[in-house]
Protein backbone atom coordinates (compact mmCIF):
# COMPACT_ATOMS: atom_id res chain seq x y z
CA UNK A 1 0.00 0.00 0.00
CA UNK A 2 1.46 3.44 -0.92
CA UNK A 3 2.29 5.78 1.94
CA UNK A 4 0.17 8.86 2.59
CA UNK A 5 2.64 11.20 0.90
CA UNK A 6 2.40 9.13 -2.27
CA UNK A 7 -1.40 9.16 -2.04
CA UNK A 8 -1.44 12.96 -1.82
CA UNK A 9 0.91 13.16 -4.80
CA UNK A 10 -1.30 10.83 -6.85
CA UNK A 11 -4.41 12.85 -5.97
CA UNK A 12 -2.74 16.08 -7.08
CA UNK A 13 -1.50 14.40 -10.25
CA UNK A 14 -5.02 13.20 -11.10
CA UNK A 15 -6.31 16.76 -10.64
CA UNK A 16 -3.67 17.91 -13.13
CA UNK A 17 -4.36 15.13 -15.62
CA UNK A 18 -8.04 16.18 -15.64
CA UNK A 19 -7.46 19.94 -15.63
CA UNK A 20 -8.92 20.16 -19.14
CA UNK A 21 -12.23 18.59 -18.10
CA UNK A 22 -15.15 20.66 -16.83
CA UNK A 23 -16.83 17.62 -15.30
CA UNK A 24 -17.22 18.47 -11.56
CA UNK A 25 -16.98 14.77 -10.69
CA UNK A 26 -13.18 14.97 -10.75
CA UNK A 27 -13.21 17.85 -8.27
CA UNK A 28 -15.65 16.09 -5.99
CA UNK A 29 -13.55 12.93 -5.97
CA UNK A 30 -10.46 14.94 -5.05
CA UNK A 31 -12.32 16.73 -2.27
CA UNK A 32 -13.69 13.50 -0.75
CA UNK A 33 -10.29 11.81 -0.85
CA UNK A 34 -8.32 14.69 0.63
CA UNK A 35 -10.96 15.37 3.32
CA UNK A 36 -10.70 11.72 4.36
CA UNK A 37 -6.90 11.72 4.49
CA UNK A 38 -6.58 15.05 6.30
CA UNK A 39 -9.38 14.13 8.71
CA UNK A 40 -7.58 10.93 9.63
CA UNK A 41 -4.38 12.84 10.30
CA UNK A 42 -6.23 15.33 12.50
CA UNK A 43 -7.32 12.58 14.92
CA UNK A 44 -4.04 13.08 16.76
CA UNK A 45 -3.65 16.56 18.38
CA UNK A 46 -0.58 18.35 17.00
CA UNK A 47 0.58 21.93 16.69
CA UNK A 48 0.60 23.69 13.34
CA UNK A 49 2.54 26.63 11.87
CA UNK A 50 0.91 30.05 12.05
CA UNK A 51 0.29 30.05 8.28
CA UNK A 52 -2.53 27.57 8.80
CA UNK A 53 -4.70 30.30 10.33
CA UNK A 54 -5.11 32.24 7.04
CA UNK A 55 -5.28 28.91 5.19
CA UNK A 56 -8.16 27.86 7.43
CA UNK A 57 -9.74 31.30 6.94
CA UNK A 58 -9.91 30.92 3.16
CA UNK A 59 -11.22 27.38 3.65
CA UNK A 60 -14.23 28.55 5.66
CA UNK A 61 -14.74 32.03 4.19
CA UNK A 62 -17.29 31.05 1.59
CA UNK A 63 -19.33 29.01 4.05
CA UNK A 64 -19.56 32.10 6.27
CA UNK A 65 -20.78 34.08 3.25
CA UNK A 66 -23.48 31.47 2.65
CA UNK A 67 -24.51 31.50 6.31
CA UNK A 68 -24.75 35.31 6.30
CA UNK A 69 -26.58 35.41 2.98
CA UNK A 70 -23.86 37.59 1.42
CA UNK A 71 -23.60 35.74 -1.89
CA UNK A 72 -25.53 36.35 -5.09
CA UNK A 73 -25.26 32.72 -6.18
CA UNK A 74 -25.48 30.27 -3.31
CA UNK A 75 -24.60 27.01 -5.12
CA UNK A 76 -21.57 28.57 -6.86
CA UNK A 77 -20.27 29.79 -3.52
CA UNK A 78 -20.79 26.37 -1.92
CA UNK A 79 -18.82 24.69 -4.72
CA UNK A 80 -16.00 27.26 -4.53
CA UNK A 81 -15.93 26.91 -0.74
CA UNK A 82 -15.63 23.14 -0.91
CA UNK A 83 -12.66 23.51 -3.26
CA UNK A 84 -11.01 26.05 -0.94
CA UNK A 85 -11.57 23.77 2.04
CA UNK A 86 -10.04 20.91 0.04
CA UNK A 87 -6.97 23.08 -0.62
CA UNK A 88 -6.68 23.79 3.10
CA UNK A 89 -7.01 20.05 3.81
CA UNK A 90 -4.30 19.39 1.20
CA UNK A 91 -1.87 21.72 2.97
CA UNK A 92 -2.70 20.28 6.39
CA UNK A 93 -2.39 16.67 5.23
CA UNK A 94 0.84 17.47 3.42
CA UNK A 95 2.30 19.10 6.53
CA UNK A 96 1.47 16.11 8.70
CA UNK A 97 2.64 13.36 6.35
CA UNK A 98 5.72 15.16 4.98
CA UNK A 99 7.20 16.44 8.24
CA UNK A 100 9.65 13.57 8.10
CA UNK A 101 12.71 14.61 6.07
CA UNK A 102 12.94 11.30 4.18
CA UNK A 103 9.25 11.41 3.22
CA UNK A 104 9.65 15.00 2.07
CA UNK A 105 12.75 14.12 0.01
CA UNK A 106 10.85 11.28 -1.69
CA UNK A 107 7.95 13.61 -2.46
CA UNK A 108 10.28 16.18 -4.02
CA UNK A 109 11.83 13.48 -6.22
CA UNK A 110 8.33 12.65 -7.44
CA UNK A 111 7.70 16.33 -8.22
CA UNK A 112 10.89 16.59 -10.25
CA UNK A 113 10.15 13.53 -12.36
CA UNK A 114 6.51 14.50 -12.83
CA UNK A 115 7.62 17.91 -14.07
CA UNK A 116 9.96 16.28 -16.60
CA UNK A 117 7.27 13.94 -17.95
CA UNK A 118 4.70 16.75 -18.16
CA UNK A 119 7.21 18.92 -20.04
CA UNK A 120 8.06 16.27 -22.63
CA UNK A 121 4.46 15.20 -23.15
CA UNK A 122 3.35 18.83 -23.34
CA UNK A 123 5.82 19.69 -26.11
CA UNK A 124 5.07 16.53 -28.09
CA UNK A 125 1.32 17.07 -27.80
CA UNK A 126 1.61 20.69 -28.87
CA UNK A 127 3.22 19.68 -32.15
CA UNK A 128 1.30 16.49 -32.86
CA UNK A 129 -2.10 16.76 -31.14
CA UNK A 130 -3.72 19.84 -32.67
CA UNK A 131 -7.24 20.35 -31.38
CA UNK A 132 -6.98 17.32 -29.09
CA UNK A 133 -6.05 16.67 -25.48
CA UNK A 134 -3.42 13.91 -25.50
CA UNK A 135 -4.39 12.84 -29.03
CA UNK A 136 -7.76 11.54 -27.77
CA UNK A 137 -10.13 14.09 -26.27
CA UNK A 138 -11.60 16.98 -28.23
CA UNK A 139 -10.54 20.46 -27.19
CA UNK A 140 -12.07 23.88 -27.78
CA UNK A 141 -8.59 25.21 -28.57
CA UNK A 142 -6.21 24.27 -31.40
CA UNK A 143 -3.08 24.56 -29.24
CA UNK A 144 -2.88 22.25 -26.23
CA UNK A 145 0.10 21.47 -24.06
CA UNK A 146 -0.54 17.89 -23.08
CA UNK A 147 -3.40 18.04 -20.59
CA UNK A 148 -3.28 21.85 -20.47
CA UNK A 149 -5.51 23.81 -22.89
CA UNK A 150 -3.81 26.97 -21.59
CA UNK A 151 -0.13 27.82 -22.11
CA UNK A 152 -0.30 29.79 -18.86
CA UNK A 153 -1.43 26.79 -16.81
CA UNK A 154 1.30 24.70 -18.44
CA UNK A 155 3.97 27.24 -17.49
CA UNK A 156 2.53 27.64 -13.97
CA UNK A 157 2.84 23.92 -13.37
CA UNK A 158 6.46 24.08 -14.55
CA UNK A 159 7.10 27.07 -12.28
CA UNK A 160 6.32 24.78 -9.34
CA UNK A 161 8.36 21.79 -10.52
CA UNK A 162 11.37 23.57 -12.06
CA UNK A 163 12.99 24.87 -8.82
CA UNK A 164 12.60 21.41 -7.25
CA UNK A 165 14.61 19.74 -10.03
CA UNK A 166 17.16 22.55 -10.26
CA UNK A 167 17.73 22.54 -6.51
CA UNK A 168 18.27 18.77 -6.60
CA UNK A 169 20.88 19.21 -9.34
CA UNK A 170 22.79 21.91 -7.49
CA UNK A 171 22.47 20.53 -3.95
CA UNK A 172 24.25 17.24 -4.66
CA UNK A 173 27.29 19.11 -5.93
CA UNK A 174 27.19 21.62 -3.09
CA UNK A 175 27.24 18.78 -0.55
CA UNK A 176 30.48 17.51 -2.01
CA UNK A 177 29.02 14.74 -4.15
CA UNK A 178 28.83 14.38 -7.89
CA UNK A 179 26.47 16.71 -9.74
CA UNK A 180 23.01 15.26 -10.25
CA UNK A 181 23.02 15.37 -14.04
CA UNK A 182 19.64 13.68 -14.39
CA UNK A 183 18.04 16.43 -12.28
CA UNK A 184 19.94 19.09 -14.24
CA UNK A 185 18.66 17.69 -17.54
CA UNK A 186 15.12 17.51 -16.13
CA UNK A 187 15.34 21.16 -15.05
CA UNK A 188 16.71 22.19 -18.45
CA UNK A 189 13.86 20.42 -20.22
CA UNK A 190 11.31 22.18 -17.99
CA UNK A 191 12.85 25.59 -18.64
CA UNK A 192 13.03 24.94 -22.37
CA UNK A 193 9.41 23.74 -22.44
CA UNK A 194 8.28 26.75 -20.43
CA UNK A 195 9.98 29.16 -22.84
CA UNK A 196 8.53 27.28 -25.83
CA UNK A 197 5.02 27.56 -24.39
CA UNK A 198 5.17 31.30 -25.16
CA UNK A 199 3.59 32.32 -21.85
CA UNK A 200 5.20 35.72 -21.31
CA UNK A 201 4.76 35.85 -17.55
CA UNK A 202 5.70 32.18 -17.30
CA UNK A 203 8.90 32.67 -19.29
CA UNK A 204 9.97 35.64 -17.17
CA UNK A 205 9.23 33.84 -13.91
CA UNK A 206 11.06 30.65 -14.95
CA UNK A 207 14.15 32.66 -15.88
CA UNK A 208 13.92 34.60 -12.61
CA UNK A 209 13.66 31.30 -10.72
CA UNK A 210 16.87 30.07 -12.39
CA UNK A 211 18.66 33.32 -11.48
CA UNK A 212 17.43 33.16 -7.87
CA UNK A 213 18.65 29.57 -7.49
CA UNK A 214 21.99 30.60 -9.00
CA UNK A 215 22.31 33.47 -6.51
CA UNK A 216 21.20 31.45 -3.50
CA UNK A 217 23.67 28.66 -4.29
CA UNK A 218 26.41 31.22 -5.10
CA UNK A 219 26.97 29.72 -8.51
CA UNK A 220 28.40 26.42 -7.27
CA UNK A 221 29.48 24.04 -10.03
CA UNK A 222 29.78 26.61 -12.80
CA UNK A 223 30.20 23.96 -15.47
CA UNK A 224 26.88 22.45 -14.39
CA UNK A 225 25.18 25.82 -14.84
CA UNK A 226 26.73 26.29 -18.27
CA UNK A 227 25.58 22.85 -19.38
CA UNK A 228 22.13 23.51 -17.95
CA UNK A 229 21.78 26.86 -19.75
CA UNK A 230 22.97 25.42 -23.06
CA UNK A 231 20.62 22.46 -22.86
CA UNK A 232 17.63 24.64 -21.91
CA UNK A 233 18.34 27.05 -24.77
CA UNK A 234 18.64 24.23 -27.30
CA UNK A 235 15.37 22.64 -26.13
CA UNK A 236 13.55 25.97 -26.25
CA UNK A 237 14.81 26.64 -29.78
CA UNK A 238 13.86 23.18 -31.02
CA UNK A 239 10.46 23.30 -29.34
CA UNK A 240 9.54 26.61 -30.96
CA UNK A 241 10.36 29.47 -28.59
CA UNK A 242 10.16 31.87 -31.55
CA UNK A 243 6.48 32.37 -30.73
CA UNK A 244 7.54 33.82 -27.38
CA UNK A 245 9.68 36.43 -29.13
CA UNK A 246 6.72 37.49 -31.26
CA UNK A 247 4.44 37.72 -28.23
CA UNK A 248 6.92 39.94 -26.38
CA UNK A 249 6.99 42.19 -29.46
CA UNK A 250 3.26 42.90 -29.21
CA UNK A 251 2.45 46.57 -28.64
CA UNK A 252 0.06 46.02 -25.73
CA UNK A 253 0.64 42.88 -23.65
CA UNK A 254 -2.30 43.80 -21.38
CA UNK A 255 -4.79 44.15 -24.20
CA UNK A 256 -8.26 43.06 -23.02
CA UNK A 257 -6.87 42.31 -19.54
CA UNK A 258 -6.65 46.03 -18.78
CA UNK A 259 -10.36 46.52 -19.43
CA UNK A 260 -11.22 43.44 -17.35
CA UNK A 261 -9.07 44.76 -14.49
CA UNK A 262 -10.92 48.09 -14.54
CA UNK A 263 -14.30 46.37 -14.54
CA UNK A 264 -13.22 44.15 -11.66
CA UNK A 265 -12.03 47.22 -9.77
CA UNK A 266 -15.53 48.65 -10.14
CA UNK A 267 -16.95 45.43 -8.69
CA UNK A 268 -14.64 45.70 -5.69
CA UNK A 269 -15.55 49.35 -5.15
CA UNK A 270 -19.26 48.42 -5.05
CA UNK A 271 -18.85 45.85 -2.23
CA UNK A 272 -15.28 46.15 -0.87
CA UNK A 273 -15.86 44.35 2.43
CA UNK A 274 -18.26 41.47 1.81
CA UNK A 275 -17.76 40.82 -1.92
CA UNK A 276 -20.34 39.09 -4.07
CA UNK A 277 -19.65 35.53 -2.93
CA UNK A 278 -16.92 33.07 -3.85
CA UNK A 279 -17.38 31.54 -7.28
CA UNK A 280 -19.71 34.28 -8.51
CA UNK A 281 -17.34 36.35 -10.64
CA UNK A 282 -18.64 35.23 -14.03
CA UNK A 283 -22.22 35.86 -12.86
CA UNK A 284 -21.61 39.41 -11.64
CA UNK A 285 -19.01 40.60 -14.16
CA UNK A 286 -21.41 41.39 -17.07
CA UNK A 287 -23.05 44.09 -14.95
CA UNK A 288 -19.74 45.95 -14.75
CA UNK A 289 -18.20 45.06 -18.13
CA UNK A 290 -17.04 48.14 -20.03
CA UNK A 291 -16.48 46.35 -23.34
CA UNK A 292 -17.61 43.23 -25.21
CA UNK A 293 -15.22 41.37 -27.48
CA UNK A 294 -17.64 38.50 -28.04
CA UNK A 295 -15.98 36.12 -25.56
CA UNK A 296 -17.35 35.10 -22.17
CA UNK A 297 -15.26 36.41 -19.25
CA UNK A 298 -15.18 33.71 -16.58
CA UNK A 299 -12.26 35.07 -14.55
CA UNK A 300 -10.56 38.39 -13.87
CA UNK A 301 -7.19 37.24 -15.26
CA UNK A 302 -5.88 38.40 -11.90
CA UNK A 303 -6.60 36.13 -8.96
CA UNK A 304 -5.89 38.92 -6.46
CA UNK A 305 -8.58 41.15 -7.96
CA UNK A 306 -10.97 38.23 -8.27
CA UNK A 307 -10.44 37.28 -4.61
CA UNK A 308 -11.23 40.85 -3.55
CA UNK A 309 -14.32 41.04 -5.79
CA UNK A 310 -15.75 37.72 -4.62
CA UNK A 311 -14.71 37.63 -0.98
CA UNK A 312 -13.95 41.24 -0.15
CA UNK A 313 -10.60 42.88 0.52
CA UNK A 314 -10.00 41.00 3.77
CA UNK A 315 -10.35 37.70 1.93
CA UNK A 316 -7.63 38.86 -0.46
CA UNK A 317 -5.56 39.84 2.58
CA UNK A 318 -5.74 36.24 3.84
CA UNK A 319 -4.20 35.09 0.56
CA UNK A 320 -1.59 37.81 0.89
CA UNK A 321 -0.64 36.59 4.37
CA UNK A 322 -0.05 33.09 2.97
CA UNK A 323 2.16 34.48 0.20
CA UNK A 324 4.12 36.68 2.63
CA UNK A 325 4.64 33.81 5.05
CA UNK A 326 5.98 31.63 2.23
CA UNK A 327 8.77 34.04 1.27
CA UNK A 328 11.27 33.17 3.99
CA UNK A 329 10.91 29.35 4.03
CA UNK A 330 10.74 29.27 0.21
CA UNK A 331 14.04 31.11 -0.12
CA UNK A 332 15.55 29.02 2.67
CA UNK A 333 14.54 25.76 1.03
CA UNK A 334 15.18 26.99 -2.56
CA UNK A 335 12.91 24.25 -3.95
CA UNK A 336 9.86 26.12 -2.67
CA UNK A 337 10.32 29.33 -4.68
CA UNK A 338 7.87 28.06 -7.27
CA UNK A 339 5.09 28.88 -4.80
CA UNK A 340 6.13 32.53 -4.88
CA UNK A 341 6.30 32.45 -8.69
CA UNK A 342 2.71 31.24 -8.97
CA UNK A 343 1.49 33.91 -6.55
CA UNK A 344 3.19 36.48 -8.79
CA UNK A 345 1.78 34.88 -11.95
CA UNK A 346 -1.65 35.27 -10.35
CA UNK A 347 -1.32 39.03 -10.95
CA UNK A 348 -1.94 38.48 -14.67
CA UNK A 349 -3.75 35.12 -14.77
CA UNK A 350 -5.84 32.78 -12.63
CA UNK A 351 -3.78 29.72 -11.61
CA UNK A 352 -5.67 29.32 -8.32
CA UNK A 353 -8.95 28.84 -10.17
CA UNK A 354 -7.55 25.58 -11.56
CA UNK A 355 -7.43 22.70 -9.08
CA UNK A 356 -4.71 21.03 -11.18
CA UNK A 357 -2.41 23.95 -10.29
CA UNK A 358 -3.65 25.12 -6.90
CA UNK A 359 -3.58 21.60 -5.41
CA UNK A 360 0.19 21.49 -6.04
CA UNK A 361 0.67 24.95 -4.53
CA UNK A 362 -0.96 23.85 -1.29
CA UNK A 363 0.75 20.47 -1.35
CA UNK A 364 4.09 22.28 -1.59
CA UNK A 365 3.01 24.79 1.07
CA UNK A 366 2.38 21.94 3.49
CA UNK A 367 5.74 20.38 2.63
CA UNK A 368 7.40 23.78 3.04
CA UNK A 369 5.88 24.46 6.46
CA UNK A 370 8.56 22.52 8.40
CA UNK A 371 11.10 24.95 6.91
CA UNK A 372 9.41 27.74 8.89
CA UNK A 373 10.61 28.45 12.40
CA UNK A 374 7.52 29.82 14.16
CA UNK A 375 4.88 27.30 15.13
CA UNK A 376 1.63 28.13 16.83
CA UNK A 377 0.92 26.62 20.20
CA UNK A 378 -2.62 25.79 19.22
CA UNK A 379 -3.21 22.11 18.52
CA UNK A 380 -5.71 20.75 16.03
CA UNK A 381 -7.74 17.92 17.45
Amino acid sequence: MPNKGTILTILALISTMTIWSKDPLWTWEYEIAVFTLAGWECLRPRSVPAVFFPIAAIGFWGFIQVALGSTVYRSATVNASLQNLALAATALGSFYVLRDASARAAFLRYVGWIGLVVSVVGILAYWTSTGKILWIFSSAYPDNWGVFPSRNNFSQFLELCFPVALHSAVKSGADGGKPNWSAAIAAAVMLGAGLASASRAGAVLLVVEAVVVLLLTKGRRHFLWLAFAGCAGAIAALAGAGTLVHRFAEDDPLQVRREIFRSTGAMIAEHPLRGYGLGTYSTVYPEFAEFDNGAAVEHAHNDWLEWASEGGVFYAVMWGLIAIWAVSPALRSIWGIGILAVFLHALVDYPFARLGISAWVFLLLGALAPEGRNYSRVGIK
